[in-house]
């Protein structure tokens, strides 16, 4: 049996994008072991999911103090309890090469190590570089550029395809989503969720623009609109909110608007059981693509910005709006061939 291990660092939105690569490498090896190594903060997306096999998850420390010194050597515990399992092949899932993966990589001493590399660069603890993308192909989707790392152990000579995002909330998730919604008179399929996004400011839609879509929304088509929101300030270091930004919204909001500032477990729930979501490119985007109802990415500045051909929600019923420069310059009824479409 081929033991394989995925090492994936990164945060919500990234690990997401990871579940095409997973399925894919599920169906090439269906009798293999396959396991995942993450973040604590992004690990919990794989749980219980039916195309891996064991999941480890590891603290990460953000600031020097004795909570974070303790996460380092819980770190190096399970990375060593990894590498006492003997993996056949070891994985560093990313789009591009991290010297910091490598670094967790080579820990796990597999036999087989496959990682990006620079072009014309040798890095003897790979066994397996796949050459990082020129920038000619360098535009296809993060979750493509993944799949390529699997090039070296497909047993193929057809390109490997992207199968679509996976996930899927816990019931109890839903439930509580069920629950907010019949205190608001709402019903599954009968509203649209329209969420903000304070640290990508350009990627933002205006207090006016979210007004005035959720007015057009009901008119229209009887839909009502949930703003949800990052609870907290935007001052804050390490976990910053999008409070401000919220009640600035909610001070002249029409009763077309229903706000939820929630946790993460009823924010997607929400959006689950919604019509449509509207995100600026993040994480909530990347897991409402995977919703019955899909999403409306908002991106902008892509020429130093993320673009969308990259980091664009993938999904049947997904797809996005790209601004030159800000989504603010789009005027106030950008989204109404949108909501039409619905």
């Amino acid at each position: 049996m081929t033991k394989i291990i995925i090492l994936k660092r990164d945060k919500l939105g990234d690990l997401l994008l990871t579940t095409p690569m997973l399925q894919l490498l599920r169906k090439l090896y269906p009798k293999s072991k396959l396991a995942v190594v993450a973040p604590e903060s992004s690990a919990w997306i794989l749980k219980n999911v039916s195309f891996i096999d064991q999941l480890y998850s590891y603290p990460q420390p953000k600031s020097f103090n004795l909570q974070s010194l303790a996460a380092v050597f819980i770190q190096l515990f399970i990375f060593l309890k990894i590498r006492l399992e003997r993996y056949d092949i070891a994985i560093a899932a990313g789009g591009e090469y991290s010297p910091r993966a490598v670094k967790r990589i080579v820990l796990i001493k597999a036999k087989r190590t496959i990682s990006f590399v620079p072009q014309n660069k040798i890095i003897k603890e790979i066994t397996d570089p796949v050459m990082e993308l020129t920038q000619e192909k360098g535009r296809c989707h993060e979750s493509q550029r993944m799949i390529e790392l699997l090039n070296p152990i497909a047993q193929s000579e057809k390109k490997l395809i992207a199968p679509s995002v996976y996930f899927r909330p816990p019931d109890e998730w839903l439930r509580k989503a069920q629950v907010f919604l019949t205190t608001h008179q709402l019903k599954k399929g009968h509203y649209i969720v329209f969420g903000l996004g304070a640290r990508r400011e350009k990627k933002q839609a205006s207090k006016e623009q979210i007004i005035e879509t959720a007015i057009y929304a009901f008119k229209k088509h009887k839909l009502k609109t949930i703003l949800v929101w990052t609870p907290g300030s935007k001052n804050n270091r390490n976990y910053p909110g999008d409070d401000e930004l919220a009640y600035g919204i909610l001070k002249s909001a029409p009763e077309e608007i229903i706000p939820l500032r929630a946790p993460l477990d009823l924010t997607i729930g929400v959006i689950w059981l919604a019509k449509k979501s509207i995100f600026p490119d993040s994480g909530l985007m990347h897991f409402a693509s995977a919703s019955p109802g899909g999403v409306i990415g908002l991106f902008a500045d892509t020429k130093v910005s993320p673009n969308p051909e990259q980091w664009g929600p993938l999904g049947l019923k997904s797809n996005y709006i790209e601004a030159k420069k800000n989504i603010k310059d789009l005027g106030i009824r950008f989204l109404h061939k949108e909501i039409n479409r619905l």
